[in-house]
């Protein structure tokens, strides 16, 4: 007989095996996962990195392009500068003139990392003689790599005008002491409308600011604006009024046509010179003619002094520049001596005296202000106009006080070093157009009158 055994098997024991192999399974599938999560994160955080320093260096570029940009329109404004400086002192050596356009290239500029700059200037019609002067200026920067960066400032170039006011103190106040009116009028629609009178006149102080006003407003009616250092604005009487068109009838000031900014140009006064003639004072009662209607430039006479009497009279028939080195009356000592400008003539008369404008005063039968100008440079307070014939022209005497006695009445504008109106109806009615004119008789400045930029390609 054979023995049989039977092997059992512990349950537990299967139990164990089962788990321990399901258990690794867990855990590769675990650490499986976890390193798919580590390499996503990497890789979202490697993307991340490389936009990011995309950006930074897409910034970068921009950064400096925008500099470079920079620095070339800074190279293009010093062309526009050289270009004035030589408009203004009609100095063109080291140009190359080509007919009417003078061209000049500036080199040398330096910049870091082995930036170099240079400067390339065209002025068209540099003379005057072919139309409206123009400046084009580019500024060139290039690098190292050859690339270049280039900006063109395009300018049209102007004399700076002279009379932007009616009346104007370039260091003193202006004052109007009984009386007076002040508006305007544009002499290219017709003579001058007392019906519809303009306002933009505009008296203007440059007077140091303190604590009075320094346009001062007695009874005065300025119909424009006023223009004073004095913050406050003028000092006025009850019967003066600043206003405008739309000014309601209440407002003695009108606060929007009052500035604390006034802007008066100051320009030096020609030293004329040349070939002229010898004027000695005319004999009391006699007619002198001055000039020839067929000139095509200002005949020039020198006088060591004029002082006109009884019915003298002097006829200006031409372009006349009259220079005085003494005094130069009219009427001061009686009668009714005047000077009279045709249709044909123009008149600048260039003092270093005293000046004095009484008796029949200064005819200009255009009635065109710009045809007539007395220029000074006296340092006097005692130059003073006093006559009922109005006056169609400029007084400029920058360095000098000039007073308006009685009731005067000027067509055209006034700047001195200090004015003052004494009468009870003075007028001054300012024509719009001399802010667009140019005088002959002053050391005028250019200037930028408008510009554009444009980018070049690069």
């Amino acid at each position: 007989m054979v023995a049989t055994h039977n092997a059992t098997v512990s349950p537990s024991a299967t139990r164990t095996g089962c788990a321990t192999a399901s258990g690794d399974a867990r855990n590769s599938r675990e650490k499986g996962s976890a390193l798919l999560a580590a390499l996503c994160v990497t890789v979202v955080l490697g993307i991340s990195l490389a936009s990011y320093l995309t950006v930074c260096y897409r910034t970068l570029e921009m950064s400096t392009r925008s500099l470079r940009s920079g620095h070339s329109v800074t190279l293009a404004e010093n062309g526009l500068e050289e270009a004035l400086w030589a408009l203004n002192k009609n100095d063109w050596s080291g140009w190359s003139l080509a007919g009417t356009t003078a061209s000049r290239t500036f080199s040398g500029f330096t910049f870091d990392n082995g930036v170099t700059g240079s400067i390339s200037v065209v002025v068209t019609s540099y003379n005057g003689s072919a139309g409206p002067r123009t400046i084009s200026a580019t500024g060139t920067l290039s690098m190292p790599d050859g690339s270049t960066v280039s900006r063109t400032l395009e300018s049209a170039s102007a004399q700076v005008p002279l009379l932007v006011n009616a009346v104007a103190a370039t260091t003193g106040n202006v004052t109007f002491s009984s009386g007076g009116t002040i508006d305007s009028y544009d002499s290219s629609l017709g003579v001058y409308d007392p019906l519809n009178p303009g306002y933009s006149a505009i008296v203007a102080s440059n007077a140091t600011a303190s604590g009075s006003a320094t346009v001062q407003l007695t009874n005065a009616q300025v119909k424009g604006y006023v223009a004073s250092t004095f913050g406050a604005g003028p000092s006025v009487s009850t019967g003066a009024r600043v206003f405008g068109p739309e000014t309601p009838s209440t407002v003695k000031i009108d606060s929007a046509r009052v500035t604390s900014s006034p802007y008066q140009p100051v320009f030096s006064i020609k030293s004329i010179s040349g070939t002229g003639t010898v004027l000695a004072n005319p004999t009391t009662g006699s007619t002198t003619t001055l000039g020839s209607p067929s000139a095509t430039s200002p005949d020039i006479y020198y006088s060591s002094g004029l002082n006109l009497t009884g019915t003298t009279k002097i006829i200006v028939d031409g372009p006349v520049r009259l220079v005085v080195s003494g005094s130069f009356y009219i009427g001061l000592y009686g009668g009714s001596p005047s000077i009279e400008v045709t249709s044909n003539g123009t008149l600048e008369v260039f003092s270093s005296g005293d000046l004095a404008i009484y008796g029949g005063g200064i005819t200009n039968q255009s009635k065109d202000p710009k045809r007539v100008a007395i220029f000074s440079t006296n340092t006097l307070t005692a130059p003073d106009m006093n006559t009922t014939v109005p006056y169609y022209g400029i007084i400029y005497t920058p360095t000098g006080q000039f007073n308006v006695l009685g009731n005067s009445t000027i067509y055209g504008a006034v700047v001195a070093k200090k004015v003052a109106f004494t009468g009870t109806a003075p007028a001054v009615h300012y024509d719009v157009q001399l802010r667009n004119v140019v005088l002959s008789g002053l050391e005028t400045p250019f200037a930028v009158s408008n510009w554009r930029e444009s980018t070049n390609a690069e």
